[in-house]
């Protein structure tokens, strides 16, 4: 389905993966993990809901927890088998800090390689605030 402002809507690929936690320390409050994942090419390429072909990711996790505060993050590599796209690393790692039981306050630094031919490399902030209400 496409909109007047030529939006498609629809289904598109499907990613499935495993979330693997290897290194768990209570002692030093440390994670590391894996989650591998395949994207299968269930949408519709031509109408531009998916890739069109199969693609594969791994990226690797990591988090540490102190008081009030946890930083986490990922890096990772996605192979992509489509002909106008490109194999790319991406990078994220966030900083919270709980605020009350009701409110955490972070920031998000991220970035990637370039996903199609000819762009630069992207890298971005992003805040955002995590309040529960009851």
């Amino acid at each position: 389905m496409r909109d007047s402002n030529g939006t498609v809507a629809g289904a598109g690929d499907l990613l499935l993966g495993v979330k693997w936690r290897f290194f768990n320390s209570e002692k030093s409050q440390l994670q590391l993990g894996a989650y591998p994942q395949v994207l299968a090419p269930t949408g519709n390429h031509p109408r531009g809901l998916g890739e069109g072909r199969a693609a594969f990711v791994l990226p690797f996790l990591a988090q540490k927890n102190w008081e009030k505060w946890t930083v986490y993050g990922n890096i990772g590599y996605w192979w992509r088998g489509a002909n106008e796209a490109r194999d790319y690393f991406y990078a994220g790692a966030v900083l919270e800090r709980e605020i009350s039981e009701q409110l955490e306050l972070g920031v998000e630094l991220f970035g990637n390689s370039p996903k199609e031919r000819g762009r630069p490399f992207r890298v971005g902030v992003q805040c955002r605030r995590h309040l529960e209400i009851e």
